[in-house]
């Protein structure tokens, strides 16, 4: 009788332990997990505040998201656009772009204000350099993580509706869109100012954009 209680003792502990082990590791692997993830998005993050750092963007939004308020947006940026192409052309720094941008901006306003005079409305619209948050935003066969940018925002009327953008610098406004893709000659542009992880983040394919990523092996 004694020795069946100790035999049965002893079966309980090696439960137990066999438990204790299985929970332990579970939690191990629970922790690694979400470690894996706060690295992954500690990475993301820092990634994207070095693209942001060396990009300046143009967004034109829309009073709302009718036609009519989505056409006129297409209008205003069509011609805000061809004005800052004249203005800035190619050959240009980040902070030449900048300032060209500012220097110029009650000209802009302008430019949108006329357009959409023309176009037969009378929307107010303002033009303004601010740090804004935008989602992940695609370009081309091109996507910018979301994150805080530095850009050229021009609202017209309510700006509630969705927006138009592209990059003012590096030059990836004045390429022809009908494409759909970026050019070589610009991903090259954009290679120059980005490190090798940040120009891999920004290409829509994933066999170069999981280069970027932390990988771990689970047993």
């Amino acid at each position: 009788m004694r020795r069946k209680m100790q035999r049965n003792i002893w079966i309980a502990a090696v439960i137990i332990g066999l438990l204790a082990t299985v929970l332990l590791g579970a939690v191990r692997i629970h922790t690694l997990k979400r470690e894996k993830e706060e690295t992954q998005q500690r990475l993301e993050h820092e990634v994207q505040q070095g693209i942001a750092k060396e990009i300046f963007r143009l967004h034109v939004v829309a009073n709302s998201d009718t036609d009519e308020d989505q056409n006129l947006k297409l209008h205003v940026k069509t011609r805000i656009v061809d004005y800052l192409e004249d203005v800035l052309g190619e050959d240009r720094t980040l902070e030449a772009t900048k300032e060209g941008v500012l220097t110029h901006l009650n000209e802009i306003e302008d430019t949108a204000r006329q357009t959409i005079e023309e176009e037969g409305y009378d929307y107010p619209v303002t033009a303004a350099v601010e740090k804004t948050y935008f989602p992940d935003k695609t370009y081309g066969d091109c996507t910018f993580p979301a994150g805080e940018y530095e850009a050229l925002n021009v609202k017209i009327g309510e700006a509630e509706g969705h927006n138009w953008w592209c990059v003012l610098y590096p030059s990836l406004c004045f390429i022809d869109e009908s494409h759909g893709v970026v050019s070589e000659e610009k991903k090259e542009d954009l290679k120059e100012v980005l490190t090798e992880e940040e120009f891999l983040t920004i290409l829509n394919d994933p066999k170069e954009r999981d280069k970027v990523k932390i990988g771990f092996k689970w047993f």
